[in-house]
């Protein structure tokens, strides 16, 4: 009957919609004209859940090849076949050098083998000669040397994911807890150590220890070059997790330092599109579970572009990067994009045209559209369309349980300045373009005031010059 119900799912596959898609229907498909049972149904649907489940298990482990030579050879272990175990260990050896990456899943498996391997020999083997131990000793020396190298290698990515996530909410205690754990561990040794007691090259773990430094001490950007050097030396022989993790925080180091207007002895804004320009074209945004171009990286480069008028570049991108997105995204983020970037040419219809292709209910920046689509309308002189799209950003706002309040209070305040433009430019209501720049420039949190400032600015240079 499982296999019954698995095909009559298989029809509906993947929307899993349809007239018949109900459990009556399907129950009277696998069961033919026995009355329906709704505690059958479930049961049957949860064994078959069971099943897939497994199936997804199995799928992972025969996915990860070494994961799951691993496996086989600790079951090998417990079942004492020692002469299969000792040729399925030195397979998995060179399987894990054919990988040429040193991240921490080849630490963790060389720390396995090498201890498996290290007690098979102890139980099995008889000891006759001095040398013998000392050759067995070094293996296990250097099980405890790559076991070293996992720890210190995910305790310092994860103390600076920590770092990073407290800093981003003000949480100080657990900063401190950063710089304790690094006092307690000494880091420097125990790389130390490492050098001493195995002939490996570990970049990976001096890059870590580096980044986490880098963080802890962000005025100092002497320590951020000297781990971006590192990084971008030895990134060929890092993983795809590794290289996406390291390079994301290169990019984040930038961006932390200019959202706090923090001074910096070199260009931020500079400096993060040359970051997202090697992470893009080397394709440090893919990892072991995504392939995609994240949403959000593809929203930075269009505005990091426009911030530094980079707009060529920006529609290459757009022209060759909008197909990396998950697809269902694709066409409506493409048609933004170029709305985004006609508008920064000022091509303000073509900007109009692209945007009215983008459907609202399925595009991931609502908040970018509603603005974009506001400012298009003003610049054409749409104003009617202007207070239509400002109505229904309105509602928007109000109704959305997404957005914090702070993000609220920043696009309503921009929203309410740009339908005071409008006023003036339909003179539908008094307004002082003096005053409304000043309450503009005092404003802490007001999206798009540069927009706001430069429309003011030219509408008081045509005011001005019609005056004389």
């Amino acid at each position: 009957m499982l296999i019954k119900l698995f095909l009559v799912l298989k029809r509906y596959y993947p929307e899993f919609e349809g007239r018949k898609f109900t459990k009556e229907d399907i129950y009277s498909s696998v069961y033919g004209k026995i009355k329906y049972n709704d505690s059958t149904f479930r049961n049957l649907m949860s064994d078959l859940l069971q099943l897939t489940l497994q199936f997804v298990k199995l799928e992972g482990i025969e996915k990860n090849v070494i994961e799951s030579d691993l496996f086989l050879s600790d079951e090998l272990f417990e079942r004492g076949n020692v002469n299969l175990l000792m040729s399925k260990i030195v397979q998995t050896e060179r399987s894990l050098e054919k990988r040429n990456v040193i991240d921490s899943e080849y630490f963790m498996s060389k720390f396995k083998l090498n201890a498996t391997k290290f007690f098979t020999n102890m139980i099995t083997q008889k000891t006759t000669k001095k040398s013998y131990v000392t050759g067995e000793s070094e293996i296990l020396i250097e099980s405890i040397v790559f076991m070293l190298c996992y720890f210190v290698m995910e305790s310092l990515k994860h103390n600076e994911i920590l770092l990073n996530y407290s800093r981003s909410y003000n949480i100080k205690k657990n900063i401190d807890t950063v710089s304790d754990f690094l006092d307690i561990f000494k880091f420097d040794k125990i790389i130390k150590y490492i050098r001493e007691n195995s002939n490996i090259n570990i970049p990976v773990i001096e890059i870590y220890f580096k980044l986490l430094e880098t963080f802890l001490d962000m005025d100092n950007s002497g320590k951020y070059f000297d781990f971006k050097k590192t990084l971008l030396y030895h990134s060929k022989n890092l993983g795809t997790n590794e290289n996406n993790f390291l390079h994301s925080r290169l990019i984040d180091y930038c961006i932390t330092k200019k959202n706090k207007g923090a001074s910096s002895t070199f260009d931020l804004d500079r400096e993060i599109f040359e970051l997202q320009k090697i992470f893009i074209k080397k394709e440090y945004y893919k990892s072991d579970s995504n392939s995609y171009l994240t949403l959000d990286l593809y929203r930075n480069v269009l505005l990091n572009c426009i911030t530094i008028r980079e707009l060529h570049y920006m529609e290459e991108f757009i022209s060759k990067y909008s197909k990396k997105l998950i697809p269902m995204h694709i066409t409506n983020v493409e048609n933004y994009s170029y709305a985004l970037l006609y508008f920064e040419k000022e091509s303000y219809s073509k900007a109009l045209n692209c945007i009215n292709k983008v459907t609202f209910d399925q595009f991931v920046f609502k908040v970018d559209m509603k603005n974009l689509q506001l400012k298009i309308n003003y610049e054409l002189e749409y104003f009617e369309s202007a207070i239509s799209v400002i109505d229904s950003y309105k509602h928007f706002l109000k109704n959305n349980q997404l957005l914090s309040e702070n993000r609220k209070i920043l696009h309503n305040n921009f929203v309410a300045y740009t339908l005071k433009l409008i006023h003036y430019r339909t003179g539908s209501k008094k307004v002082s373009l003096s005053f409304l720049s000043d309450r503009i420039k005092k404003s802490k949190n007001t999206f798009d005031k540069g927009w706001l400032l430069e429309k003011i600015k030219q509408l008081s240079a045509f005011e001005k010059k019609h005056k004389s």
